[in-house]
């Protein structure tokens, strides 16, 4: 798959770059985004705590075909705020989901839902997609609240479904969207 740039008004999703280091190094030092992550295996993968490893496998998922990850920038100054990511997608089926991660400074105003509609009308529009799901555990209230507003359909209940840090299961939510949904904010 090749990597594309997104304009979205005051946004701007493009491919992670080289140059986007410091911001790697921020995600894999940041408590809260890695709170909703699976615990690490013993010991944890490099993607988890090595930004260079990061950043690298950010880069690279486009040239496996199944994965596109873009950083979500400021369209004017070009601060990155956040990860958006269209993963495990699969052609045949023409699905795939959508995860996000925001930079503690511009949490709670509205990037990633901006971000997952613009990535959503993107992956329908550019990749024929017909359904993207959005799953976060349950407790995650913030993500189940960026799924709400962009638009995404609580489907159901995975019980025990998501390990948290200390390996205690707990459930996961599903939410989805169709490509015949009615169409996403802008």
């Amino acid at each position: 798959m090749e990597p594309v740039e997104i304009a979205a008004g005051k946004y701007q999703l493009r491919p992670w770059t080289a140059q986007d280091l410091d911001v790697a190094r921020e995600l894999v030092t940041d408590p809260l985004a890695w709170r909703w992550m699976p615990p690490p295996t013993d010991p944890p993968p490099a993607h988890r705590t090595d930004p260079e490893v990061w950043l690298s496998r950010r880069i690279g998922f486009w040239e496996e075909g199944n994965h596109a990850s873009f950083a979500l920038m400021d369209a004017v100054t070009g601060e990155v705020y956040a990860d958006i990511s269209v993963q495990h997608i699969d052609l045949s089926y023409r699905t795939a989901d959508v995860g996000y991660w925001v930079r503690p400074h511009a949490r709670r105003r509205g990037i990633a839902v901006h971000g997952v509609n613009a990535a959503s009308r993107w992956a329908f529009g550019a990749l024929g997609l017909h359904r993207i799901a959005l799953f976060h555990a349950a407790p995650n209230e913030a993500s189940c609240a960026v799924a709400r507003r962009a638009g995404f359909a609580l489907e159901g209940v995975m019980r025990d479904a998501f390990p948290d840090r200390e390996g205690v299961f707990t459930d996961e939510h599903v939410h989805a969207r169709l490509a015949t949904d009615p169409p996403l904010p802008e």
